[in-house]
This record gives C-alpha cells, sequence and structure tokens, in this order.
C-alpha cells in the first residue's frame, strides 16, 4: 500500500476528512480517523504532544486527496502563512515523490499539474511563503533521494514566482510541470551514478559529465510518446541545462525562449546550493560574475532582485 502524507500543520480543526487516514509509527502504518471522520482539536493536540508532524492516506484516494487540497484553496485567503507554506509542501513533497517513483505514469503528471496550480495560488502576493517553502525543504533528511525532492520543489517554486516576476507571456503551469520532471530520470541512474547529481561539473572527470549530461534525454525519453504530455512542457525539460552562450547541453543552444531561459537559471541557482551545499548569498554573487554571457544580462539582474526580495 502506497501513502500519501498531509502535514497536521495544514489541517484546521472542524474539518471532516473524506478519506481513511494513517499514523505512521516506525515502518507501520496505523488507522487512525475513518472517513468522513471530524478533525477535532483534541485530536490534533493528542498528535502533537506526541510529536507527531503528519498523517497519511491511501495513495488510491488521490482524487480525494485533490478536492481536499481543492477546498482549502478556497478559503486560502482566510488561513494564515505557515498553512499556506505546509500546503504547498504538501503537494509539492507528493508530487515529487510520485514523480521520483514513477516518472511516466500518467498519474504523476497529473498530480504535478494539480501541484503547479496550487504552487501558484500560494505564493502569490507572499514574500514569506516562498522563503518558508525552500527553507523546510532544505531541512529535511540528508539521503539523496531526499536531497533531489528538495531540489525539485525549490526549483519549481522559485521558477514559479520568478516567472510570476517578470510579468511575461510564460506558461506558469508548463515551466511548473517542467521544473518538477527536470531531473526526474534521477532515479533511473545507479546509486554510485546518483552522487553526480551532488558533484560539481567543474570536478567530474570526462566518463562522469558524459553519464550525467544524459540526464535531460532520459528524463524526457519516457514521456516523449505519452499522449497527456505536453510537448512544451518537454522542451522545457530537455532545454534546463542549456545556456544561451552555447556551453551547456545535450544539444548546445545559443537560442533559448524565455521559458527555456528561466527554468535553466532558477535550476542552475537551486543546484548548487540545495545539491551542492553552497551558501546561498555566494552563489548568487557568483552568478552575477560567473555566468554572464551563459544568461541574458537582464536576466540576471532581475534574478538578483529577485532573490534578494524573496530568499
Amino acid at each position: 500500500m502506497n501513502f500519501i502524507s498531509i502535514r497536521l500543520t495544514t489541517i484546521s480543526p472542524g474539518l471532516i476528512v473524506p478519506f481513511n487516514v494513517y499514523i505512521k509509527v516506525g515502518n507501520n502504518f496505523f488507522h487512525y480517523l475513518h472517513e468522513n471522520d471530524e478533525f477535532d482539536s483534541t485530536r490534533l493536540d493528542r498528535l502533537r504532544i506526541k510529536g507527531v508532524k503528519k498523517f497519511h492516506i491511501n495513495s488510491t484516494d488521490e482524487i480525494k486527496y485533490e478536492n481536499f487540497l481543492g477546498q482549502q484553496l478556497e478559503n486560502i485567503h482566510l488561513n494564515p502563512e505557515t498553512v499556506k507554506t505546509s500546503l504547498a509542501l504538501d503537494v509539492s513533497e507528493n508530487s515529487a515523490d510520485m514523480i521520483l517513483k514513477d516518472a511516466n505514469n500518467e498519474k504523476s503528471y497529473t498530480l504535478a499539474k494539480f501541484s503547479s496550480d496550487i504552487l501558484q495560488k500560494v505564493v502569490a502576493n507572499s514574500d514569506t511563503i516562498l522563503r518558508g517553502i525552500v527553507t523546510q525543504s532544505r531541512t529535511g533528511s540528508t539521503d539523496l533521494a531526499s536531497r533531489i525532492q528538495a531540489h525539485l520543489i525549490n526549483t519549481v517554486s522559485i521558477s514559479i514566482k520568478f516567472a510570476d516576476e517578470l510579468k511575461s507571456n510564460i506558461n506558469l503551469n508548463a515551466i511548473g510541470i517542467a521544473a518538477f520532471y527536470h531531473d526526474s530520470s534521477f532515479s533511473q541512474f545507479s546509486v554510485q551514478d546518483q552522487k553526480l547529481f551532488f558533484k560539481d561539473l567543474k570536478e567530474m572527470n570526462a566518463q562522469e559529465l558524459t553519464i550525467y549530461k544524459s540526464h535531460p534525454e532520459k528524463s524526457v525519453s519516457g514521456l516523449q510518446d505519452k499522449s497527456f504530455a505536453d510537448k512544451e512542457v518537454l522542451e522545457l525539460i530537455m532545454t534546463h541545462e542549456e545556456k544561451v552562450s552555447g556551453g551547456g547541453f545535450p544539444r548546445k543552444l545559443t537560442k533559448l525562449t524565455l521559458s527555456q531561459e528561466v527554468l535553466s537559471l532558477c535550476a542552475f541557482y537551486d543546484r548548487e546550493v540545495t545539491c551542492l551545499g553552497k551558501n546561498p548569498q555566494e552563489v548568487l554573487d557568483a552568478i552575477m560574475i560567473e555566468q554572464v554571457g551563459n544568461y541574458n544580462l537582464d536576466l540576471l539582474k532581475k534574478f538578483k532582485a529577485f532573490l534578494k526580495k524573496y530568499l
């Protein structure tokens, strides 16, 4: 049985849960609430006292889960920042987890689309929620799968918010879905080769570079024959490592659309910070020097102003 998790901070007392609720103890899941039971304050307080931070639902209740989150969104303006942040993390973590387990499944793609839409609504008109998402995702587990999951979540959140700030014609849903999928092929690599996602390209030997540079194509390959996969999304995934200098991969392009350049820049920045563990301010300073030519100067200036404001 597979499970989807929801943070306790996402739940308000009095909510009727439209699915069975489970609590994880060790490696076991125990039935805690029945479908249509009320999550009252006593139950929530009891869980918090015990140190429980999440509850779980069966992944077969995915539609009920999406409807539940949709109802939460209807009153998003009434919720405090902590609830909005938890809502964004819940949906993005579940989406990233599903993609890393089975990227080419239509359910994974549909959830990524749904998650992208929720993130757009949650981070809108807020200076703090994006910071909360990024901070919390980077302070999780140190195992490689969790770190790549954090990288996916951060790249999605930063890309959507930055693209929205540009007030351009960028398709926010497309860039959000592509950001969820840009490193989805991580799971296809051997345990040894997965370590390359956390290694500076400058430190890789020729063989390692060849292996790592195959990941955009691998991330697209399983989706390209699927009717549910949008062509714009596939192209964004394929080009997320490209630079306008021609120094990117796999195609060494010298012309990128604004959407492609934004995703490439956001993915590059967060890889430096989340995957390589570099200081965010030092990365930003280095970008403004070392990445001139790889990205348009005007975009770099806007990205710097954006990061200072939100991160």
